[in-house]
């Protein structure tokens, strides 16, 4: 771990935004890579003539410390792509951005090169990105078999709607990128299922105030899982605990009754077997970023962090966020801030979601310096990959 750590930190010295979003294969949804973009603080594009910075060297091993993936897509000026195209034994395959550059003349399997539909970067490069915000369905559903012949890997951008996603499915595109996976599916007469019903009646029950430590641990002990699971969780070496915890009741009484309620939440959100992992993990990024900011907009931590956390309930459930919040015993403060995005644990939510959404303009209107956000999602990013390594079976 602390191999991991030293490299990343390296990041945190960047002056500029740092962006990370996974590629998805369509029929599956499961992540193929990320796609990690360094831009400048405003979000455009940083000029190709920038000095290399010394994290280039560590690039490779910080990827796939963050990813846990032996691939990645990046979008780095050109003097940054030649440090990394003389690195010897990068370990990995990485696909490199060129837009707006010519395509490299190097020769080694450990690089492919992505150009962009529409600009002079498309010719002769393996994979081709194709951002959809610029172009018509009509036209894209015209030029995609020539596409086809021409490149390996088409590659869907700012794909962040359902009707995109299934428009992309449909024509056989390999690669989507886009946050159409963090809405709920449209469809009004959509029945609620038998797991998803058992989700809402635990979170019901795990949410309601002044709830006794006693009667918390009988709740969470009716779901035999979920009991095991908090507590293999709480024994990890992600919490690091001095010793060993043997029973629900016992994990109420050191962590206190509001960590619990959080942790069992979670545990309960990333059993959804039919939504893909990312979006658990987008959870957990969500969350945790929340609970940082929460110094800042001086509130309570675990209300920040249960706001993160809770976001994800519309696409979890497929239903608007007004009619599950309904149904939860939630405070004032944690419902304003899940529906309107108002208030101390409201204002992080958004500034939360538009970075993880790349909203870089309406970022401007923050309060939180640039910089400490970047920090803030980076840390939110290693410390989502550690408890993952933790959730996993």
């Amino acid at each position: 771990m602390a191999q991991q750590a030293a490299p990343f930190e390296l990041l945190k010295a960047f002056s500029g935004v740092i962006h990370r979003q996974p590629l998805f294969i369509p029929n599956r949804l499961d992540v193929d890579s990320y796609h990690l973009s360094f831009l400048g603080l405003d979000g455009n594009k940083l000029d190709d003539d920038l000095p290399v910075p010394d994290f280039i060297e560590q690039l490779p091993s910080i990827l796939q410390a963050i990813s846990h993936r032996q691939k990645a897509l990046l979008t780095i000026p050109e003097s940054w792509q030649n440090a990394l195209l003389n690195l010897p034994n990068i370990g990995m395959s990485l696909t490199l951005d060129i837009n707006g550059s010519e395509l490299p003349q190097f020769n080694n399997q450990a690089f492919s090169f992505a150009g962009h539909a529409g600009t002079n970067t498309e010719r002769r490069t393996q994979t081709l990105l194709i951002d959809l915000d610029q172009f018509q369905p009509q036209y894209l559903s015209e030029f995609l078999p020539q596409w086809r012949q021409r490149h390996s890997v088409l590659c869907a951008t700012n794909v962040n709607a359902g009707a995109q996603y299934q428009f992309c499915k449909s024509h056989d595109v390999d690669l989507l990128q886009g946050f159409f996976y963090t809405l709920p599916e449209a469809g009004d007469n959509k029945t609620i299922g038998p797991s998803q019903q058992t989700l809402m009646e635990l979170l019901v029950k795990l949410q309601e105030p002044d709830v006794e430590p006693d009667d918390l641990a009988a709740t969470i002990n009716q779901d035999v899982s979920l009991s095991y699971k908090l507590l293999r969780l709480i024994n990890s070496a992600f919490f690091g605990l001095p010793r060993e915890v043997n029973s629900t009741k016992q994990a109420v009484m050191m962590l206190g009754i509001n960590k619990v309620k959080t942790w069992a939440s979670l545990l309960c959100l990333s059993g959804m077997d039919d939504k893909p992992n990312e979006l658990r993990s987008v959870a957990m990024i969500r969350a945790r970023m929340c609970e940082l900011l929460a110094k800042y907009y001086k509130g309570q931590s675990d209300t920040f962090f249960a706001a993160g956390l809770f976001s994800t309930l519309d696409a979890l459930m497929d239903r608007p966020m007004t009619q599950i919040i309904e149904r939860l015993p939630l405070s004032v403060e944690l419902k304003t801030a899940l529906i309107e995005q108002k208030g101390p644990a409201g204002f992080a939510l958004h500034d939360t979601l538009e970075y993880e959404r790349g909203q870089w303009q309406a970022l401007q209107h923050s309060p939180i310096p640039k910089e400490v956000l970047v920090r803030t999602y980076l840390d939110s990013i290693n410390w989502a990959r550690e408890l993952n390594l933790q959730l996993q079976d």
